[in-house]
């Protein structure tokens, strides 16, 4: 009988990896661009949109695939084709179901959420953004559809056409807004009376439209591929399985098991909600009642801006650009390990279901170990290097060079704690394939709980203000990432070896922190006396120059310390070949 085609972990998260790297590689050209052309109090808007639109997009990028995936899964290791192919157009209906019903929330929400944000301007983005939860939900019968065959490539590709439309569509409509002017804006029924600064509502606006197209190009590609698409489930093995259950039976049983994941990743999401609701709010109340105190605390914006304290609204959508910008930075390294989650899923879902338990426990550990040899350099150089990768990115334009010395601190701290970001998601994943998905939802509850309370207290202080939304992040994934991993250590029976999987990694990722920060320092010492261009050109040169330094030398430390495993060396391209020159040298663990 003919098999069907598989992706293993490694091949079926490289894919995704790769795909993700370009998406996140676009994303960040995309709001560069944006940044750059509207500024941080603009950007204010585009991100308080983007943020009320997150949590439920979460639901059709991760809740509702996650939960077709694993149901997917588990019938094609019974043989049960028939149900796989069901499975589908019944996933198909119900999400298509709740894409209307989640713009429909995004609709009514827009107005009382931008008011409460006291980001008004942010209205016409929110309402903009509304009709791409349609498109992803439905993309996201799909994506969960070949991910549960462990076929990762038509997920990949649509991502990727995705962020190409965002960024390409947003760059076109945006540049529409600020060349012809806003004068239409006056013209638009309701929003006319609500907006007060058209011409950055509007820029936001445009910008974000390239979200809802690129979403929508996506859904086209993904469909089309599976229209044509002959080869998932050769017909043979679709012959030889059993009788299929009935629709009904098959909806009841993925919405049983699509109502925790779709509840776990919209917990998980809406914390970020919350981080971005409570952050605005108490910073718009901080500005209301102590304008001078935190006014003083950023001279070179205030001199930049000059914002007065009638202008609170302004300064505190310029704050809370700024520092949604290095959000976008720190969320990297998470987005990339996100793939490691996905791919797992399915997998151990299958060991899982064939009682498996020490393949499960070795899988878990081993996507554990990818995770922090990822994260834990990748924290340590944007930690050692904030202010000069702050500098590379934002320094050319003046309407962004005012803020980068003080969020520079938010993006250090950040570093220091993206390890536990990083291996929030795929915990969660990895909870929910072992049949735990209710313990997502109470350590993202309590992580939750930790997040608002942070927020409430800190940024409600004048002389800490926005400084203090870094806590609440960190507390939060804290929470969640040590609660899940105690949980799946107790089911599945793991036993973790700290010293070559946690503690050489971190060593090695110190030794990588503080020689990019070395080398940096170095770099600007010979270069400056050069007067090879200005101050900004110097730094960026060096930047480079560290951030390269800084892959050497953790490649370097990582095999003289012997961290790295031949379990690891094997599952590159490749993999087989590099392991026997390492090990012929004894520079394996």
């Amino acid at each position: 009988m003919e098999e069907r085609k598989k992706q293993s972990l490694v091949n079926g998260a490289l894919i995704l990896t790769v795909a993700i790297g370009l998406v996140k590689i676009t994303g960040i050209l995309f709001k560069l661009y944006i940044t750059d052309k509207i500024g941080f109090a603009a950007k204010g808007y585009f991100a308080t949109a983007y943020n009320i639109y997150t949590p439920i997009y979460s639901i059709a990028l991760a809740g509702l695939p996650v939960a077709v995936s694993k149901m997917v899964a588990e019938k094609a290791i019974q043989g049960k084709y028939r149900d796989v192919k069901n499975l589908f157009s019944v996933s198909l209906g119900l999400f298509t179901l709740f894409g209307v019903i989640g713009t429909l929330i995004i609709v009514l929400m827009a107005y009382p959420y931008s008011l409460s944000t006291d980001s008004i301007n942010a209205l016409p983005a929110v309402l903009t953004v509304a009709p791409s939860l349609l498109f992803c939900c439905i993309m996201s019968g799909y994506r969960g559809y070949y991910q549960g065959l462990r076929n990762m490539t038509p997920t990949s590709v649509s991502q990727v056409i995705e962020s190409a439309g965002k960024l390409i569509f947003g760059f076109v409509s945006m540049n529409v807004v600020l060349l012809t002017g806003v004068e239409f804006a006056d013209k638009i029924p309701v929003l006319n009376k609500f907006v007060t600064d058209a011409s950055s509502a509007y820029a936001a606006a445009a910008a974000i439209s390239g979200v809802t197209i690129g979403s929508a190009m996506g859904l086209v590609y993904i469909a089309i591929k599976h229209r044509l698409d002959k080869t998932s489930i050769p017909q043979s093995l679709i012959d030889a399985s059993p009788e299929a259950q009935e629709k009904k039976l098959l909806r009841k049983e993925l919405l049983i098991m699509a109502l925790p994941f779709a509840v776990s990743s919209l917990v998980f999401n809406l914390t970020t909600f919350i981080d971005s609701w409570t952050i605005q709010n108490r910073l718009a109340y901080v500005l209301e009642t102590d304008f001078e105190t935190v006014a003083a605390m950023y001279p070179k914006i205030i001199e930049y801006t000059g914002y007065t304290a009638l202008q609170a609204e302004k300064f505190k959508n310029y704050l809370f650009g700024a520092y949604d910008t290095v959000l976008e930075i720190k969320n990297i390294i998470p987005t990339l390990t996100i793939a490691l989650g996905s791919s797992a899923l399915p997998i151990l879902s299958e060991l899982w279901v064939s009682g498996k338990k020490k393949e499960a426990g070795d899988t878990i550990k081993r996507v554990f170990r990818l995770i922090l040899l990822m994260a834990l350099p990748a924290g340590m150089g944007m930690c050692a290097l904030a202010e000069p990768i702050l500098l590379l990115i934002y320094g050319r334009k003046e309407h962004t060079l005012p803020a980068i010395e003080y969020i520079a601190p938010i993006l250090m701290l950040y570093g220091i704690s993206v390890c536990f970001l990083a291996l929030a998601q795929p915990v969660t994943n990895m909870l929910q394939a072992v049949d735990k998905p209710n313990v997502p939802l109470k350590s993202m509850a309590a992580g939750a709980i930790a997040k608002v309370l942070a927020n409430m207290i800190l940024v409600s202080i004048p002389t800490i203000n926005i400084q203090g939304a870094v806590v609440g992040s960190f507390l939060s994934n804290i929470i969640m990432v040590i609660w899940g991993f105690v949980v799946l250590k107790k089911t599945v029976g793991i036993k973790y070896d700290w010293k070559t999987s946690v503690v050489k990694p971190l060593f090695c990722s110190a030794l990588t922190g503080a020689g990019a920060y070395g080398v940096h320092v170095i770099c600007m010492k010979i270069l400056t006396p050069l007067g090879i261009g200005s101050e900004l050109t110097v730094n960026n040169i060096s930047t480079i120059i560290a951030v390269g330094a800084a892959v050497v030398i953790y490649l370097i430390s990582i095999i003289a310390t012997k961290t790295l495993l031949k379990s690891d060396v094997i599952m590159l391209p490749k993999g087989e070949k590099i392991a026997k020159v390492l090990e012929k040298y004894r520079l394996l663990g």
